[in-house]
């Protein structure tokens, strides 16, 4: 009986505290946000002033982008792999993601160095 009750309470204590975790980061993003907001009004100055010497890296989307397409493609493979052979599910799916996003790290890097080789200086 006990058991049966515990085994109702994980999923729901899990979903409560999940949400519960969810929205306390949401809050204190924006807490932080607005006394960051508020420290500007103090001093005089706006946000447009502060954050417009912020620069933009416009790269870091393909850099997401290129990583995760390579996690994707090693979970792929660890699948196949881990039906055909062997070889450890374990194994396979840890060691596959990280070769497949390493791969799609190193592919960044080869296509962010020939551009800058091409445009010194430019940011994509």
């Amino acid at each position: 009986m006990v058991t049966k009750v515990l085994a109702m309470l994980i999923p729901i204590c899990a979903i409560v505290f999940g949400n519960a975790l969810a929205f306390g980061i949401a809050y204190f993003a924006i807490k932080s946000r607005n006394r960051e907001r508020m420290a500007l009004i103090e001093r005089g100055a706006t946000p447009e002033e502060v954050y417009a010497n912020r620069k933009i890296s416009r790269h870091a989307s393909l850099k997401n982008g290129l990583f995760l397409i390579g996690v994707a493609v090693g979970l792929l493979v660890a699948g196949i792999v881990s039906e055909t052979t062997s070889i450890n599910e374990v194994t396979a799916y840890f060691s596959f993601t990280m070769l497949f996003g390493g791969l799609g790290l190193i592919i960044f890097y080869l296509i962010y160095s020939r551009h800058e080789r091409n445009h010194p200086g430019s940011d994509f």
